[in-house]
């Protein structure tokens, strides 16, 4: 049912009612009300209201006495000094009596009204001291109860536990911004805080951890180092929390850490400590290790270009992250600057800050090979490459083996490579011998040509049929569904990057490498790097030109015949590199290796059970050329020559050393039978006698000997050398007697030389343990001096033998007397 209302009670009932306010409303009557607010806080208090009540009291005091004697009232504010003039403008009209009376009485006035003034200020004063000692012992008595854990009875009631603790009032919390909504409920305002890592960011607990200037102990000093070390791998751990939990708004801690890189700290200007700075650089680059991008950031200018707010956002990040990465990068360089360039501070605190700093560019390289200034990074490395200290070396060597290993785009392999030549080429050749043996980690070895060959032609092959198919293809889905075969076949062939241009970079990089070693051999064949040059030679002799094979052969037989002072490592290198010539591409050229099989054989033996026994492997890879390859090139006597050489040097080798040398000699007699008269013991085969100091193996007449080693070999302390020795005694036989396993049958020598390799203290195979045995005790015959002796104590001790003894000291024989 409607029910009418009329225009009066319908004003008066929206008059009531709340009507809901706009913004500007509510904003002007928040001004209203911290207007007032500041109004009550700048209040006056109660003493200087009564000074007030004072002023108008004696305001209306002058007002009645102005108006006895006929005067205006003056106006509100009048000065006393006008009220004076009054009065004495009065008194020139009175006599001398009541002049002198006038006079008295307002001195006696002024005098009252000053001691009524210092006693109320006095007053005053008391009160409000009081009321300040009060409040402050109040708020010291003040306690407040707190909650403590609750207790389980033992019939299982829960106790409720409280207590009183001081008050302390809490600090006050600088406010960002206040939001205040006044709604029916009149809820509260809220506060916004800072972000709660800020404080430990800005180091704000810096100037309480600053030394006090007392004087200290040396325990104190080391207590106080450990604590501000504490302190600040603290806050490193919080920095780089917040960077790695949103490093698009926590850009600025990168500042933070910058800081404690340097030598002092210009926010607190304390010089910071070496074991801060150093891990201040480890977590920064671990941190741009994470966040960093696997692909290159491009440059996008943001005030030319309209771009969506998403994409907007990661650029600007991109930039940000950019910039961090390119000062961070700046302060490493200087850290390096200090130990590789004239005029720096050559001290061991700035050496270890050096070496974590170069450290740091390796694994940035490493894990990023293809992020921007990567190429800085690179080239500051290869000049490091070159330092004067073996650790910088060592750890740059090892950088760039990892990335020669592990780059695909060989970008910045052939970079690095096109740097190391300049630096070469630069110094003239007066290098360390890391810049040299660093290229070793190059794949050009793993290059297999013929591979790419075959999937062109697999390609030409499926793309022929995919032809094929849609000629003769009459049902449209079948067809389809054979196409998508074919396109993912074709898919799975094609590179990812185009061919000719990956080509193209390897051979790029072949020229570098080896334009790296001619010039050295040309040059100056007496450098310090000649052991590496040749070494790499070696290592990649497989994919050198044809037409420089006989110049490379004649250089390095001019090395071995020329330079006395050579060690047996460079001429192992040489021998080798020429026999993978010889036995490669070179087999066309019409070399005589006479001199390189004695430069061989007389080096054979120089590698023993000592320091050098790593470099047998020289000798084993040169033996796969030698013995394996080139076996139908030589001759009965020199080929029986090398196996007499090898196995009496086998004698003076570790157990995987002789086994890599057993392992050779058994290929050998599976492959020819010449060697079948070693075995036998008969001197009369043989003409002539046997020299084995003869430095010529055509000459030593090796066939009048025989394999007496295995003999020796045969009672090794390695069961598997023994087993070995054996099987090539018998004649090694595929089976039967004398056969050897098929997982020991099956291995190489270069297998045998790594698996049995003992050198991490670990024996293979390995040592069984005793079994666990009571000990037999032998319980031996007794031995006498004289052979009468024996009989002459029996007789004693029946003599004196009793059928009932009770007390052990009545037996008393002396045997000395009975004796003499």
């Amino acid at each position: 049912k409607k029910v009418k209302i009329s225009s009066v009670k319908r004003a008066a009932h929206l008059k009531s009612k709340k009507t809901p306010q706009t913004k500007q409303q509510q904003q002007k009557q928040k001004q209203k009300r911290d207007s007032l607010n500041s109004k009550r806080e700048q209040g006056q208090n109660i003493f200087s209201q009564k000074a007030r009540k004072r002023d108008n009291l004696a305001q209306r005091k002058k007002f009645n006495k102005r108006a006895s004697l006929g005067l205006e009232p003056l106006e509100e504010g009048g000065d006393e000094d006008d009220d004076d003039i009054i009065l004495d403008n009065v008194a020139d009209m009175l006599d001398g009596d009541d002049l002198a009376l006038l006079q008295a009485n307002k001195r006696k006035r002024k005098a009252k009204m000053a001691d009524e003034d210092n006693e109320e200020q006095q007053h005053s004063v008391g009160l409000e001291l009081e009321y300040a000692t009060s409040s402050k012992k109040e708020e010291e008595a003040k306690k407040i109860k707190v909650d403590l854990l609750p207790i389980k009875s033992r019939d299982g009631q829960i106790i409720t536990r409280t207590t009183e603790v001081d008050y302390v009032p809490k600090p006050k919390l600088k406010k960002q911004q206040e939001v205040e909504e006044e709604d029916e409920d009149e809820e509260e305002g809220e506060s916004v805080f800072e972000d709660s890592d800020d404080d430990v960011v800005n180091d704000v607990d810096a100037a309480s951890a600053m030394p006090v200037q007392k004087m200290i102990s040396t325990t104190d000093l080391l207590i106080a180092r450990l604590q501000e070390i504490e302190r600040q791998k603290y806050r490193i751990g919080i920095i780089c929390s917040g960077l790695m939990e949103k490093p698009e708004d926590k850009m600025r801690h990168f500042h933070a850490l910058y800081e404690l890189m340097d030598e002092t700290n210009p926010a607190t200007k304390l010089p910071n400590l070496m074991p801060v700075r150093k891990l201040a650089m480890i977590s920064t680059t671990e941190i741009f290790k994470d966040i960093l991008p696997e692909y290159r950031v491009g440059q996008v200018d943001t005030k030319m270009q309209t771009l969506r707010k998403a994409t907007l956002e990661r650029v600007t990040y991109e930039n940000a992250l950019l910039q961090q990465f390119k000062k961070f990068l700046q302060k490493l360089e200087q850290f390096t600057a200090q130990v590789n360039k004239r005029g720096g501070r050559r001290t061991p605190q700035t050496i270890k800050l050096a070496t974590v700093a170069v450290q740091c560019m390796c694994d940035l390289l490493v894990a990023h090979p293809y992020f921007n200034y990567v190429q800085n990074i690179a080239q500051l490395l290869v000049y490091m490459l070159n330092c004067n200290y073996h650790e910088m070396r060592v750890a740059v060597n090892q950088c760039f083996r990892t990335v020669f290993a592990t780059d695909k785009k060989l970008e910045i392999t052939l970079f690095i490579v096109r740097r190391i030549n300049h630096l070469i080429k630069t110094k003239q050749n007066n290098v360390h011998v890391d810049c040299i043996t660093c290229l070793m980690g190059l794949k050009i070895k793993n290059v297999n040509l013929d591979a790419e060959k075959e999937n062109e032609l697999k390609q030409k092959k499926l793309e022929n049929h995919r032809q094929r198919l849609l000629s003769l293809s009459k049902k449209e889905r079948k067809r389809r569904k054979k196409l998508t075969e074919v396109n993912r076949e074709l898919e799975e062939t094609r590179a990812e990057e185009n061919k000719q241009v990956k080509h193209q970079k390897l051979t790029e990089i072949i020229k570098m490498v080896f334009t790296i070693y001619f010039r050295v051999l040309k040059n100056d064949p007496t450098s310090r790097v000649l052991s590496a040059i040749l070494e790499g030679l070696a290592e990649f002799a497989h994919v050198i030109n044809l037409e420089f094979f006989s110049d490379l052969i004649d250089v390095l037989n001019r090395i071995l015949e020329d330079q006395e002072e050579l060690g047996y490592r460079e001429r192992l290198h040489c021998i080798q590199t020429i026999f993978v010539i010889l036995s490669g591409q070179g087999e066309v050229l019409n070399i005589d290796p006479i001199r390189f099989y004695q430069h061989f054989y007389r080096n054979m033996l120089a590698v023993t059970a000592g320091k050098n026994h790593d470099d047998f492997a020289i000798i084993l890879r040169t033996l796969d050329e030698v013995l394996v390859k080139r076996r139908r090139n030589m001759s009965q006597q020199r080929l029986m020559a090398f196996v007499k050489r090898l196995l009496t040097g086998s004698l003076h080798l570790l157990h995987h050393g002789t086994l890599a040398t057993l392992g050779t000699i058994k290929q050998t007699f599976q492959l020819t039978s010449v060697l079948d008269a070693l075995l036998d013991t008969d001197t009369t085969i043989g003409s002539g006698r046997y020299d084995p100091e003869l430095e010529d193996p055509e000459y030593c007449n090796a066939a009048s000997t025989a394999l007496y080693e295995l003999t020796l070999l045969a009672r090794h302390y390695h069961p598997t050398v023994r087993r070995m020795a054996m099987h090539i005694a018998n004649g090694v036989p595929a089976s039967g007697d004398g056969a050897l396993p098929t997982d020991i049958g099956k291995l190489t020598s270069h297998d045998l030389f790594a698996q049995y390799d003992s050198t991490q203290m670990a024996f293979n195979p390995s040592i069984p343990l005793p079994k666990a045995s009571q000990p037999k005790i032998k319980r031996g015959r007794p031995m006498y001096i004289r052979s009468d002796f024996k009989q002459q104590y029996g007789q004693l001790l029946r003599a004196a033998k009793k059928p009932q003894i009770k007390d052990r000291q009545a037996l008393q024989i002396d045997f000395h007397s009975a004796l003499q």
